[in-house]
């Protein structure tokens, strides 16, 4: 069993391996085969090798001709190319002449391109030094820039300013109202620009000449619209036009005679050299000290201050003098004054927004250009200022004008604007130069001209009070002066903060030995050595109640010397009456109707007080109703004073009222004498003062003053002729007695209410 076992299985193995030995065969077989064709493959591939070998050495010549007959073939056609480009520049002037000379039209892109084409021609013809074609092509080429500055022109005079009637919503300028429909003008204007930047940099600096030139002119023109055909600013016009062309000119020539490589650098140069250049002037040392930040180590002298301001309207004095002043017209212009200001705002807040897209790729330079284009606007207007301040020295008596009305309301209006002047100036200006000062300090000096014509207002008004020569009335009414200087109080009251900064010049200790200007720049420049956010509002623009407060108790103190100098002088002309009894009513008069004004003291608290309604309510917040005081207690002595001219008609009948001296009906001579002598008396000396006080007058404004006189002769007279009359009318002392008894005391007191009826 076992050996059968092991028989199948070495059978099993026999067969397996006969079974590998088969395939090993076949492996060798195939192996062998597979060699047979490798060698046939590699006796084909060897031919084809040897083929193309042969084909290289065939085909590499041909392709180096062909290679070089392409190099040749490529020079002739940039030869040829050349050549028609030389020919083109030798036809360049017959060609594009009448192209040029017809200007760009509307289509500036392909007019610049011709341009370019004779750009090119002229710098072949420098190269190739032939001057005849050079200069041909120059001459038209210059005839193309001059069209092409023509167009640049046009462009920009489109782009005006909002005209004359202007909104007053300065808050909200629309900007697509004005640059919205024309926004292809002004990409054309860009287009032109760096166009010149590309072929001509240098003439950048002629274009940002126009640009000022036009800009500022605009402005002017416009501001001279709103004012009108008045001769005093035509002649203002016209020489801010010619300082205008004159001055801008100036640099431009200075520019462009350095001939820079950066139109960046050269106008950076020319501003630099223009500033430098003036740098000497009076107003530029009054900006150095203003906006130092080293303010207290400079000393300016006071001739300087002064000449600083006298210099630049000396000739506008002399022509202000020689010509008539109509207080009315000038009311008007300052008025118009105002709408400049506000017109002026409008067109700087305009042009930046212009200026700034149109030379969007440089900021500094807009802000160059705009530094050049306030400055003529505001040297327009401070000679307009000036012109305006001047005028209130022609006013023979300013407590009856109403300019100072006119003046205080021009700062008012200015003092809302400042804010955003002082922004645009800021945003829109170089702040790394002095033009930044320059501008800031022609504009605060706007406020200086008006300022210093307010403070010589104030100073003036005071002294007229203090040396009023006006006569007086001869019925004792009040005196023009007075209600000259009460009308004068209620004119500037509304101003109160503003009144009051003027006033804390006029009444400070140092306005006797400091010119009004030097005082006030030195209140400006302490603030901002203080804090420096200080100096970017005048001192009376004031938020704070507390800062209003300072101000206000300051106007108080004016009023307050002006009602001493004006008490002063009634005093004084009530001397000039002979009649003592027309003396205290004048005096009466007057003080009745100041004490009128300072009536009615309303319940308010004097911290929390922000805007007033009448002069009482100032004086109670400066603790000046003293004055009112006094007033009261001068009532009371003039009118005691008044009741004397009673004395020697009481002495005729006070006696014989206390103490009866008749002791019976039957009367003796010398008691019927007596009477007579007392009846006859008092019926004289009353019909002297009767006739006399007829012609006394208290207006009717003041009815209630002549009542409280006339009721208190009544009761003082009237009730003591009524004792003795009551008395001794009874008596039968005289035949005709009608003669002695002549006023029934009905008849004494109707004619006591007779009195101050005279005009």
């Amino acid at each position: 069993m076992v050996y059968e076992d092991t028989y199948r299985l070495r059978q099993i193995n026999d067969l397996k391996i006969q079974k590998d030995l088969n395939s090993i065969s076949l492996l060798k077989k195939c192996i062998g085969e597979s060699k047979e064709q490798t060698n046939k493959m590699t006796s084909l591939l060897d031919g084809i090798e040897i083929r193309l070998s042969g084909l290289h050495d065939l085909i590499v010549p041909v392709y180096d001709s062909t290679n070089n007959l392409q190099i040749k073939h490529s020079n002739l056609e940039r030869a040829v190319v050349q050549l028609d480009n030389i020919l083109e520049y030798y036809d360049a002037v017959k060609n594009l002449s009448v192209v040029i000379q017809a200007g760009p039209g509307q289509d500036i892109k392909t007019y610049l391109n011709q341009m370019d084409k004779l750009k090119s021609a002229i710098q072949y013809f420098s190269i190739n030094k032939n001057k005849s074609q050079k200069s041909e092509n120059e001459e038209l080429w210059m005839k193309g820039k001059m069209n092409v500055d023509r167009e640049f022109e046009s462009f920009l005079n489109k782009f005006n300013v909002i005209k004359a009637n202007f909104t007053n919503d300065l808050d909200n300028v629309d900007n697509g109202k004005i640059f919205g429909p024309k926004e292809n003008d002004l990409n054309q204007m860009k287009c032109i620009m760096e166009w010149f930047k590309k072929t001509e940099p240098t003439h950048l600096d002629k274009l940002y000449e126009k640009i000022i030139n036009n800009r500022s002119q605009l402005i002017l023109d416009n501001l001279k619209n709103i004012k009108g055909k008045t001769n005093s600013l035509k002649n203002s016009g016209n020489s801010v036009a010619y300082n205008l062309s004159h001055s801008n000119s100036s640099q431009f020539a200075k520019r462009n005679s350095l001939a820079p490589q950066s139109p960046v650098s050269n106008l950076n140069t020319s501003l630099n050299d223009n500033a430098d250049s003036k740098r000497s002037t009076l107003r530029s040392r009054l900006t150095e000290n203003l906006f130092s930040s080293n303010d207290s180590k400079r000393k300016v002298s006071k001739a300087n201050l002064n000449d600083s301001y006298s210099n630049s309207s000396a000739q506008l004095n002399k022509l202000t003098t020689i010509s008539n002043f109509d207080e009315e017209i000038e009311i008007n212009n300052c008025s118009k004054f105002t709408q400049l200001i506000e017109k002026t705002l409008l067109s700087f807040q305009t042009e930046v927004n212009f200026i700034f897209k149109l030379i969007e790729s440089d900021k500094q330079m807009a802000m160059r250009l705009m530094g050049c284009i306030y400055e003529p606007v505001l040297r327009f207007l401070n000679t307009e200022s000036e012109r305006l301040a001047n005028n209130a020295k022609q006013i023979s008596k300013k407590s009856t004008s109403k300019y100072i009305i006119s003046l205080l309301d021009i700062l008012s209006k200015m003092v809302k604007t400042k804010p955003k002047f002082l922004e645009i100036f800021e945003q829109s200006t170089l702040k790394t130069s002095r033009h930044l000062n320059k501008i800031n300090q022609m504009y605060i000096e706007l406020f200086v001209n008006f300022e210093k014509a307010c403070v010589e207002y104030f100073k003036d008004v005071l002294d007229s009070i203090r040396s009023d020569t006006q006569t007086i009335h001869q019925n004792g009414n009040i005196h023009p002066l007075t209600t000259e200087t009460l009308t004068y109080i209620d004119n500037v009251l509304p101003f109160d903060v503003i009144a009051g900064f003027i006033s804390s010049v006029v009444v400070s200790k140092d306005s006797n030995q400091l010119m009004p200007s030097e005082l006030e720049i030195k209140l400006r420049r302490e603030a901002s050595e203080k804090n420096i956010a200080n100096f970017k509002r005048i001192a009376y623009q004031v938020q704070s109640i507390p800062e209003k407060k300072v101000y206000r108790e300051q106007l108080a103190d004016y009023f307050y010397r002006l009602f001493l100098y004006l008490n002063y002088n009634l005093k004084k002309k009530a001397d000039c009456y002979h009649d003592q009894n027309l003396k205290y009513i004048f005096l009466l008069n007057n003080v009745h109707k100041i004490r009128k004004a300072l009536s009615n003291v309303p319940n308010i608290k004097k911290e929390n007080i922000d805007q007033f309604d009448s002069l009482v309510e100032l004086f109670v917040l400066a603790n000046k109703m003293d004055l009112k005081n006094h007033y009261e207690t001068e009532m009371l002595n003039y009118k005691r004073e008044y009741s004397k001219c009673w004395s020697k008609l009481m002495s005729f009948i006070r006696d014989l009222i206390d103490r009866n001296p008749l002791s019976g009906e039957k009367l003796k001579d010398k008691d019927r004498q007596m009477l007579k002598d007392r009846f006859s008396g008092f019926n004289k000396e009353f019909e002297e003062i009767y006739e006399a006080q007829k012609r006394y007058y208290i207006p009717s404004e003041q009815h209630e003053l002549a009542e409280e006189i006339r009721q208190d002769n009544v009761l003082y007279v009237g009730l003591q002729y009524q004792k003795f009359y009551d008395i001794y009318s009874r008596y039968n002392f005289a035949t005709n007695r009608d003669k002695y008894v002549k006023y029934t005391p009905n008849a004494l007191n109707a004619m006591l209410r007779e009195f101050f009826t005279a005009f």
